[in-house]
């Protein structure tokens, strides 16, 4: 196989995993969570792809304010309030969710979502929604950027 042949297979496996992953977070967020983004928008992943990457390189970077805080559903409840309190303002305002960061990490052997990140383009009201139903299962970061 050439190397025209060889970059074509490659894109084709990539754009399958990228549809697996979208397939397998739709799937596991109903099961485990009744949570139905079926109907949402996936941002086009090399987008979602590309602001993952800038905004993890600008928090090891430390360009961004961050807050820890100990892991306990009231603390954690509390810390969401106030977090979206903040952006009160903007919660019509539509951004990319990353779902895959809440908690999935042992469900199956092979999550695509891990690997591809996968976004959807949703009001910022409705990604509270959805973090207070996953927010016990929260194994990543929670993270807020404007653009």
């Amino acid at each position: 196989m050439d190397d025209t042949g060889k970059i074509k297979l490659e894109k084709l496996l990539k754009e399958n995993k990228i549809k697996q992953a979208r397939r397998q977070i739709v799937e596991d967020l109903m099961k485990y969570h009744d949570i139905d983004i079926s109907e949402k928008e996936s941002v086009d992943y090399q987008i979602s792809e590309e602001v993952h990457k800038k905004v993890y390189k600008r928090i090891k970077a430390d360009e961004v304010k961050t807050s820890t805080f100990p892991y306990n559903a009231e603390t954690l409840k509390l810390k969401i309030d106030f977090l979206f309190d903040n952006y009160k303002n903007y919660e019509n305002e539509t951004v990319l969710f990353y779902p895959s960061t809440f908690g999935f990490y042992f469900r199956r052997s092979n999550q695509f979502y891990l690997e591809y990140p996968i976004s959807i383009s949703l009001p910022l009201i409705e990604c509270k929604r959805i973090i207070l139903k996953l927010m016990l299962e929260m194994h990543d970061d929670l993270i807020v950027v404007s653009e």
